[in-house]
């Protein structure tokens, strides 16, 4: 076999592994995103109006996080919806 041809199956095998979703489900999912600094004391109305900017990005940020979140509990459960379908198929055809 080539080089070329090894480093393909190579590639193939680990583009299969890390797609997988068994490997994706057992990571936990965490936010990344950041929270902003309360000073001590505002030094300025500028100061003010970052900081409230900084807290809504933060917000906006949590927000698009539990939506994905929501997204892929919704994949989950279709999933598993798809699957008992395919088992009760099976047990009212196949095992009567």
């Amino acid at each position: 076999m080539t080089k070329i041809g090894v480093l393909t199956s190579i590639l193939a095998v680990l583009l299969a592994f890390f797609s997988s979703s068994a490997f994706a489900d057992k990571i936990t999912p965490i936010n990344s995103c950041t929270k902003p600094h309360h000073p001590y004391k505002f030094k300025s109305e500028s100061e003010v109006s970052e900081y409230k900017a900084q807290v809504e990005s933060y917000k906006k940020c949590i927000n698009d996080f539990i939506e994905e979140q929501n997204q892929a509990i919704e994949k989950h459960r279709a999933a598993i919806n798809q699957a008992l379908t395919e088992w009760n198929f099976f047990v009212n055809t196949e095992l009567r």
